[in-house]
C-alpha cells in the first residue's frame, strides 16, 4: 500500500508559489533577500514540503476507512481489574454498548470455571435478549499432551456458545506458546485442526455463525517465526467463498513500535488481497506499555486494518489498551465521516468511557486522560481563545487533500460546555468569560477587574499560596480578592453546586455544630449571627478586639448582603472554598485556620484598600 519511495523536493512553479506565500506572510519584500538567503530559504521550504507529504497517504486512508468495531467492554474491563465485575456492573456496561450503537461485542471468555459472565448470558437468554451480535473468545484447543495439541475434547468455550446460545466465536490460536512443540505440531497442523473447528461451529452453532481468529501471540510470532504466521493467515485467506470467516484478528501487549507493527499489518493484509480475500477484516488491538498506544492503532489501521477489538474505555490489563472512544474520535478529528454513518452513535461514546471508568473502577477517568477526562475539553491558552468558535468538522475532500489535518473542535462535536481554565496562561477576556458564565451578568463583572485578576494569581503564587481559579468557589475567591464583591447570589450558586470530598463535608458539619450553639443565644434559630456572636464564635483567634476596623473590615467581607449579619450560606461559601483548596486539613480548626488565614483576611485587606 506505502512502499518505500525517494525524497522528492518541491521544484519550479510550486516551490516559487511556496516562496512567494511564506514571503507574504512574513512580510519579506523580494529586494529583502540577497541571493545567499534566497537559497537557504528554498531547501528550507523544499524540506518542509518533502516531509510534510510522507504521511499524507496514511491520512488520506484513514479519512477513507469504514472502520468495524467489535467491542470488547464487557471482557476487556475485567481483565487483571482490582475490582472484578459484579452481575450488575456486566449489566450496566451492556447497556452503553448498546447507547453506542456497536453492532458486534464480546460477551464473555468461557472456561471450566462458573464465572459471572455465565449467569450473566444465561439471564440475557431469560429476559429474550438478541445475542445475534454476540461473540465469545474460545481457545482452538484445551489440551497439550507431550507438547502435543489435542482435537479432544472440543474446546469449552465452543461447547459453552453451543449452551449459552451464543451464536459467534472467537478462535485463539498461539503461534509460539512455550508448551508446545511446533516442530512436531507444525503450522500445517494448526490449519487442519482450526478447520474441524470452523466446521464444528457451522455444524452445531449455526450456518450463519461469525467467526474470527486471533492470533493471539502476533507480535512475537512476527519477531521470530513469520513463515507461522503466513501460513495460518494463507490459509485462512484461501478458503471457499463459503466457508471463509469474518476476519482475522491480531494484537500487540505493547512491546512493538509502529514500524515493526505497520509493517507486520501491510504485511498481512497484501497476503489477504493476494487470494482474492478482498472483504475479509484484520481487527487490531494493542496494549498501553509507553505511552504509545494510540498512535500504534493509528498506524496499523493507516498500514492495512479495517477495524479495531476494543473496549470503550482503556481499563484492561496492565496498565490499559487503545480505547474505542480515542480511536474513532482521532478518526473523526481527522476528517473520516463514514464512521458518522456507520450506525455508531459517536457524540456518546465519552459520555460512555466515563460510564463504563465509573462501573469498573468505581472512579472518575484520570483527569488528564486524553478524549474523556475531566480536563480534556478545557480552553486553557488564552493566545486561541478568539478560536473556541471557529472550529468546524471540515469533510470537502479538497479542503483535506495533501494529508492536511482539519481542525477540529471536541467540545462542539460531543456537545459539551468547554471548560475555561484559570491559570496564568489566561487572558482577561477568558477570565470574564468564565465569571458571566459561572454567575450570570453583574455589573461588577468587568474587563478591568477580570485584568486585577490575572495579576492577583501571580500575586498569591509570588506569595507561596498555590491555589485553583478554575472551580466556582475558587474563582470567586479570586474575584473577592482582586477588588470585586461576591454578592449573596453568586455564594447561592456556589452552596448549590458545591461538590467536596466527604471528609471535608464532615468538618463543614462540625462548623455548622457550632454555629448553632452562637445561633441559638439570641433565642431564635434562624441560620443567621450577628457581627458579634460571629466574632465571638469564629473571628476572635484571628482578629484582636470586635471594634477595631480590621474585626469590622472583616465582617463586612463576609456579610455579602449588606444585612448587618452573618447568614450561615455566607460563611459557608468560604469554608467550601478552603475545603476544596486545601483538602488535607486534618479537623475543624484547621479548616477555619485556611478559611480565615488564605480567605477571609486576604479578602479584607483588599477591603481596607478600597477605604484608603
Amino acid at each position: 500500500m506505502f512502499g518505500a519511495r525517494k525524497l522528492m523536493l518541491p521544484r519550479g512553479r510550486n516551490l516559487a508559489i511556496r516562496r512567494r506565500t511564506l514571503r507574504q506572510k512574513s512580510k519579506i519584500e523580494n529586494d529583502h533577500i540577497d541571493l545567499e538567503t534566497s537559497k537557504s530559504l528554498e531547501l528550507f521550504i523544499a524540506e518542509v514540503e518533502a516531509f510534510e507529504s510522507l504521511g499524507n497517504e496514511k491520512k488520506d486512508h484513514l479519512r477513507e476507512l469504514d472502520l468495524l468495531v467489535l467491542d470488547t467492554s464487557i471482557r476487556e474491563t475485567t481483565v487483571g481489574s482490582i475490582r472484578g465485575h459484579t452481575l450488575d456492573n456486566k449489566r450496566e456496561i451492556f447497556k452503553e454498548i448498546k447507547k453506542c450503537g456497536f453492532k458486534y461485542y464480546v460477551i464473555e471468555a468461557f472456561n471450566t470455571e462458573t464465572r459471572v459472565g455465565d449467569v450473566f448470558v444465561k439471564s440475557l437468554n431469560d429476559a429474550g435478549e438478541d445475542l445475534s451480535g454476540a461473540f465469545a473468545f474460545s481457545e482452538c484447543w484445551d489440551v497439550v499432551k507431550n507438547k502435543i495439541p489435542q482435537e479432544e475434547p472440543i474446546p469449552v468455550g465452543m461447547r459453552k456458545c453451543l449452551q449459552f446460545g451464543v451464536p459467534n466465536v472467537i478462535i485463539e490460536v498461539d503461534l509460539c506458546f512455550y508448551k508446545v512443540d511446533y516442530g512436531r505440531f507444525d503450522e500445517g497442523k494448526i490449519c487442519e485442526l482450526l478447520k474441524k473447528r470452523l466446521q464444528w461451529i457451522k455444524k452445531n452453532l449455526s450456518k450463519d455463525s461469525l467467526t474470527f481468529v486471533n492470533l493471539r501471540d502476533f507480535s512475537d510470532a512476527m519477531a521470530s517465526y513469520p513463515q507461522r504466521v503466513w501460513k495460518v493467515v494463507n490459509f485462512l485467506s484461501s478458503l471457499p467463498a463459503g466457508d471463509r470467516i469474518l476476519g482475522i484478528m491480531i494484537e500487540d501487549l505493547g512491546k512493538y513500535d509502529k514500524d515493526h507493527l505497520g509493517g507486520w499489518t501491510k504485511a498481512i493484509r497484501s497476503e489477504m488481497k493476494r487470494c482474492g480475500w478482498e472483504d475479509g477484516h484484520l481487527l487490531v488491538h494493542v496494549h498501553e506499555q509507553w505511552g504509545l498506544v494510540q498512535g500504534n492503532v493509528l498506524e496499523m489501521l493507516a498500514m492495512g486494518g479495517t477495524g479495531i477489538w476494543a473496549g470503550i474505555c482503556s481499563e484492561g490489563a496492565a496498565l490499559g489498551h487503545a480505547d474505542s472512544c480515542t480511536t474513532i474520535l482521532n478518526l473523526i478529528r481527522l476528517g473520516n465521516t463514514k464512521v458518522l454513518n456507520n450506525g455508531i452513535n459517536c457524540q456518546y461514546l465519552r459520555e460512555a468511557a466515563i460510564n463504563v471508568t465509573k462501573i469498573v473502577t468505581t472512579e472518575k477517568p484520570f483527569e488528564r486522560q486524553p478524549v474523556y477526562g475531566e480536563r480534556a475539553t478545557d480552553m486553557v491558552f488564552g493566545f486561541v481563545f478568539d478560536q473556541i468558535n471557529n472550529s468546524e468538522i471540515e469533510t470537502d475532500s479538497a479542503s483535506l487533500s495533501g494529508g492536511r489535518i482539519p481542525d477540529f473542535d471536541l467540545s462542539k462535536f460531543l456537545g459539551v460546555k468547554s471548560e475555561l481554565r484559570i491559570t496564568t496562561m489566561a487572558s482577561p477576556e477568558m477570565i470574564l468569560l468564565k465569571l458571566r458564565s459561572e454567575f450570570g451578568d453583574e455589573p461588577q463583572f468587568t474587563i478591568d477587574i477580570a485584568g486585577a485578576m490575572k495579576d492577583q494569581i501571580i500575586k498569591n503564587l509570588t506569595a507561596g499560596r498555590k491555589e485553583e481559579y478554575t472551580s466556582k468557589s475558587g474563582l470567586a475567591m479570586l474575584f473577592d480578592q482582586s477588588g470585586g464583591h461576591v454578592t449573596a447570589k453568586i455564594a447561592e450558586i456556589i452552596n448549590a453546586t458545591a461538590e467536596n470530598k466527604p471528609h471535608i463535608d464532615f468538618l463543614i458539619e462540625e462548623v455548622k455544630k457550632l454555629w448553632k450553639m452562637y445561633d441559638e443565644a439570641d433565642g431564635t434559630a434562624d441560620d443567621t449571627l450577628t457581627f458579634e456572636n460571629f466574632y465571638n464564635g469564629f473571628m476572635a483567634p484571628y482578629f484582636g478586639c470586635y471594634r477595631c476596623e480590621d474585626s469590622q473590615a472583616g465582617l463586612r467581607v463576609i456579610d455579602l448582603d449588606y444585612d448587618g449579619c452573618i447568614e450561615w450560606t455566607e460563611f459557608r461559601y468560604f469554608l467550601i472554598w478552603a475545603g476544596r483548596e486545601y483538602p488535607s486539613v486534618k479537623n475543624m480548626k484547621e479548616l477555619l485556620d485556611k478559611t480565615f488565614r488564605n480567605g477571609i483576611i486576604p479578602a479584607m485587606l483588599d477591603e481596607l484598600s478600597k477605604m484608603e
